[in-house]
């Protein structure tokens, strides 16, 4: 398989508030690594969020640079293991500067 790591794809996504799922886009934070290809995800929210949580990472003015169809949040508190097999389309790739902000606020939610 091809590099996985900072891609934004469509994947089925849980939700620990209510036990549903649902596709969103997510951003691969990580390779795959073992047997079973777990990547690390965040997953992507269209609606801009009521008040700021520690690890969100608004994409506005570019988010159609990374196949989004509007401004988002990624949500870093809700990284989530998958199967890189659970990564439907692909939907583009984050930007240096997306990742830069992704590491360093990853950095920042583990005390790092």
């Amino acid at each position: 398989m091809s590099t996985i790591q900072w891609n934004i794809y469509i994947a089925e996504i849980g939700f620990i508030e209510n036990n549903t799922s649902k596709l969103r886009p997510v951003i691969a934070i990580s390779e795959p690594v073992g047997e079973h290809n777990i990547v690390l995800v965040a997953p992507i929210y269209s609606i801009k969020p009521s008040h700021k949580l520690k690890g969100d990472i608004p994409v506005l003015d570019n988010y159609k640079d990374f196949g989004l169809i509007r401004p988002s949040t990624i949500r870093l508190h809700r990284i989530a293991p998958l199967p890189s097999s659970d990564l439907k389309e692909k939907l583009g790739h984050a930007s240096i500067e997306i990742q830069n902000t992704v590491m360093d606020e990853l950095k920042k939610l583990f005390g790092l």
